[in-house]
């Protein structure tokens, strides 16, 4: 059996149907995290009423945003 093998360029692109990226915040001393939201703000005030109970000042945010993938097609010469 013979194969032929192509090599196909790929783009990551942020989806066009996409909504606002989610984000949480985590505390790095306690491991305690914040509701999902769509608002870095939200994560904000979180961290700031965690740090005002427990005086806890590390922090780690995660966000999450959709992609797509488009095939680049190339022009041959």
């Amino acid at each position: 059996m013979r194969r032929i093998l192509s090599h196909a360029v790929w783009r990551v692109l942020p989806d066009p149907e996409r909504k606002p990226s989610i984000r949480y915040v985590q505390c790095k001393e306690c491991g305690k995290k914040s509701e999902v939201a769509m608002s870095q703000a939200e994560g904000d005030l979180w961290a700031m009423d965690h740090s005002g109970r427990t005086s806890h000042q590390k922090y780690r945010e995660f966000a999450a945003s959709d992609l797509v993938t488009k095939r680049v097609r190339r022009e041959h010469p």
